[in-house]
Formats: structure tokens, C-alpha cells, sequence
């Protein structure tokens, strides 16, 4: 028998072949006590499991919710606060939180609601959960005693969160049609003012990936890198009069990856390197190969260009830059989104992993450090830096052997003379954790 003139024992064979070279050892964990300087918060989404990806089975716990966690180094890395019950969604980019470090405010973009139903199946998790329409925010002036101050309803399935440099505007993404681009003004630290817009260039084919996606502000100016379909990148200058806002693109809308997820603004500003994930549609979700890093040098003027690209792990969704802006460290979920039952022929499902990353300063230019580090747990969505670039945070959303997990963690990683060394250290939080993001 021939299958587009390879015989079925050809391609059995090169499948094995395949499946074996996708493999990742793990990195043993050593007695090393984490250092990690600072604070972040964990948010997780506890209404499905990894597997329910690919099976639609969510295998919800009950008395297990919707969770955001603030830690703190001064108490070594323990939860200063009993958890809030936050409507969160998985199903989105790792970009659903930001910090307001003058009020000390948390945004919380809501891009699927909770499920509140008894069904333990959907069809399809991507489509089928209800929508989600509001930014949440949380005050942690005092940290003990964190509290909802605001839910505020900007759009429908909100695709991110991202604040600028004097904490006056908050700007997101939405499914909404002819709204997909959402800018907020923000009194006293509240969202006040919500405008909304389009661009010509929002896919109207493909709905799952259509749209605007995530936002980033840049460090010191109004300017936004906005991920547009998933595929394409395009700059804004945000223009504010009178309370009146308006967009001014700079320069052209680029290609930039086959499927990227997020992005980060290196410290200096002049370099926004973003995470491609290289996946396909159908048979691309386990065919497609590693992915990569791609580093774009911007210019205020219009003329940004593509400095590099490094391949590093399977699906890194979320990844992080140093804030000394030496380093980047990528979460890669490889294919552990697989269910552990009837999924034997997914490749790359048992283990994850991180890539190290150097980043050149002067140039932008990518150089990836070492082989990929692997790991246990599923679906690693993110990972951050501490403030003294030495210690990294990975969120790993559950057990992928348990059936009906209850909880997530968070693992702890030495970054030294160039090499990841995994502690023993894990801080338990609840199943689904996806999104870090230090604070200030």
C-alpha cells in the first residue's frame, strides 16, 4: 500500500523514528534554596484540565475555583494573602494581568467566564464557555486584605491587559466586532473612559485566531506593539486630547511567525521580541516543529525590521526577559496538553520544558544557552524573573497523571554562569495556574 508514494511500513517507521527524537530528559532537582527577590502574582483558571483541549473532558473538582495569589520574598515566598476568586480564562495568551504600582492595583482580563454548569464535557473548550466581558480590579494597598474594587465590562472574550508607564491608560483586546482594539482611561487607578476600534487588517476568515490578540505598552511611551491574528505585528502611538483618544500607526503591519502568543519590550525600548509558537491547524498541533523567539528592533519612525530569530523549546507560549535585559527564559508546554488516556500516538506529551535565552543589548541579536531543561507537569504557560535576574518563577498548571487534580504550582529555577538549576522548592496553589507577573 502506498500513502502519497511512501509505503505505510515507510511512514510507520519514520513516525517512530519521529516520535522517539521528541523525547525531553528531565532535569533533576537539587537542594539549592530558591532567592527569589520580589513580588508576583499567580492566577489560575480552575474549571478545566490540560486534556481538556484536546477531549473537551474538564474534570472540574468541586469547592476548587478561580484563583489569584500574591507572594512575597520578605515571606519566603509564602502567600501573603488568602486567595480571591477571580473569573480568569485559560483560554487566552498569558498577557490577562497587569499592576498599577501607584495604587497598587491588579487589572484582570476576563477572556472566558466561569463555567457554572454541572456538565463535565464540552464540545469544543475554545468556543463553548461563556463569555467573558470585564476587567476586574483588586487592591493591594493593604496585601493582607486584597479586595475587588471594580468589574467593569469593556468587550466581549477580552484578549489581554496592558498598562503605560504613568499609570493613566490600561489597553486590551476583544472579540467584539468593529471594537477589537480597546483603550481605557484610568482615574485615581479605575477604568473611567473606555474607547474602541478596529483595523482593516483583522482577519475575518479565521475566528479563532482573528483579531487582536495581545497588547503591550512600551516602557516609557504611549506606543502599543498589538498582536494581529496571531500572525502579524503593528505599532500605535497612542494620541490623548481632551480626553479624546486616537491611534496613529507607525509604519507598516509586518509578518512576523506562523502563530505567536505573546510579546515583551526589552528594557531599553528599542527591541520587542516576541514568542512564536509555529503551530498549525489539524494535524499541525502535533506535526509542527520548535519554536522560536523573534526579536524585532522598533523604530519610532516607522522603520522596524526583524533583527533575529532563535529557535528554542516545543509551544513556548510565555516567556519572560531579565529585567537587566540580558537574558529571556521560555515556558515550552511541548505537547503536554494530551491526555494521559487514548493520546499514545501525541509526541513530546510527557515532559516540558525551559530554554534559556541571551539577549545582546547593543543589537537585539538572540543566542539560545545550553539544551532545553526538562520538567514534570503540565501545560507550563509562563515563567517570570526575579528583580535581581538571578532566580525564575514557572507556573506548571497541574499534575498530568491525576485524573481530577486540585492543585498547580509553582516551580523555582537558579539561573548561574549560564545554566537553569531547578530547586526543590514548589509553592502549591490551585490547579490551572497559567499567568505570573512581577510587581512592584
Amino acid at each position: 500500500m502506498k500513502i502519497t508514494g511512501i509505503s505505510l511500513c515507510t511512514l510507520v517507521a519514520l513516525f517512530g523514528v519521529w516520535h522517539f527524537t521528541q523525547g525531553q530528559s528531565i532535569a533533576p532537582s537539587q537542594k539549592v534554596s530558591p532567592n527569589f527577590k520580589g513580588r508576583f502574582l499567580a492566577i489560575s483558571d480552575a474549571d478545566m484540565i490540560a486534556g481538556a483541549y484536546a477531549n473537551g473532558e474538564l474534570n472540574k473538582v468541586p469547592g476548587i475555583e478561580d484563583e489569584l495569589v500574591l507572594f512575597d520574598d520578605k515571606e519566603n515566598t509564602s502567600s501573603l494573602t488568602e486567595p480571591l476568586h477571580i473569573s480568569n480564562s485559560v483560554i487566552s495568551w498569558p498577557a490577562i494581568l497587569e499592576w498599577n504600582p501607584k495604587y497598587q492595583f491588579a487589572y484582570i482580563a476576563e477572556t472566558r467566564a466561569v463555567h457554572k454548569g454541572e456538565a463535565q464535557k464540552m464540545k469544543n473548550v475554545f468556543t463553548d464557555f461563556p463569555v467573558g466581558k470585564k476587567i476586574t480590579v483588586v487592591d493591594y494597598s493593604n496585601p493582607t486584605t486584597p479586595k475587588v474594587v471594580q468589574e467593569k465590562q469593556i468587550g466581549e472574550n477580552i484578549q489581554g491587559v496592558s498598562i503605560n508607564a504613568s499609570g493613566t491608560l490600561l489597553v486590551s483586546g476583544s472579540t467584539e466586532k468593529g471594537k477589537e482594539l480597546v483603550v481605557m482611561g484610568l482615574k485615581d487607578g479605575l477604568v473611567q473612559d473606555v474607547q474602541s476600534f478596529t483595523h482593516e487588517g483583522i482577519s475575518a476568515k479565521d475566528t479563532g485566531n482573528g483579531g487582536i490578540r495581545t497588547i503591550e505598552f512600551h516602557p516609557t511611551k504611549n506606543i502599543i506593539a498589538v498582536n494581529l491574528n496571531n500572525t502579524d505585528l503593528v505599532f500605535f502611538k497612542i494620541i490623548e486630547n481632551n480626553g479624546t483618544v486616537t491611534l496613529s500607526q507607525l509604519g507598516d503591519t509586518m509578518e512576523v511567525a506562523k502563530r505567536w502568543s505573546v510579546g515583551n519590550w526589552h528594557p531599553s525600548g528599542q527591541y520587542f521580541i516576541l514568542s512564536d509558537l509555529r503551530w498549525g491547524d489539524g494535524l499541525g498541533q502535533i506535526t509542527h516543529g520548535k519554536g522560536k523567539l523573534v526579536s524585532i528592533g522598533f523604530d519610532e519612525g516607522g522603520n522596524h525590521t526583524i533583527i533575529d530569530k532563535e529557535k528554542v523549546g516545543l509551544s513556548p507560549e510565555g516567556f519572560d526577559i531579565s529585567p537587566d535585559g540580558n537574558y529571556a527564559v521560555t515556558a515550552n508546554m511541548r505537547r503536554t496538553w494530551a491526555p494521559k488516556k487514548g493520546f499514545w500516538f501525541v509526541p513530546a506529551r510527557k515532559e516540558s520544558s525551559l530554554s534559556l535565552v541571551k539577549i545582546n543589548p547593543n543589537t537585539g541579536e538572540l543566542t539560545k544557552v545550553g539544551k532545553d531543561y526538562g520538567f514534570e507537569g503540565a501545560l507550563p504557560e509562563d515563567a517570570v524573573f526575579d528583580q535581581d535576574n538571578n532566580t525564575i518563577a514557572v507556573a506548571v498548571y497541574h499534575d498530568r497523571n491525576e485524573e481530577f487534580p486540585k492543585e498547580g504550582w509553582i516551580d523555582f529555577w537558579e539561573l548561574e554562569d549560564d545554566q537553569l538549576i531547578k530547586t526543590e522548592k514548589q509553592l502549591k496553589v490551585a490547579r490551572g495556574v497559567h499567568n505570573l507577573l512581577l510587581i512592584k
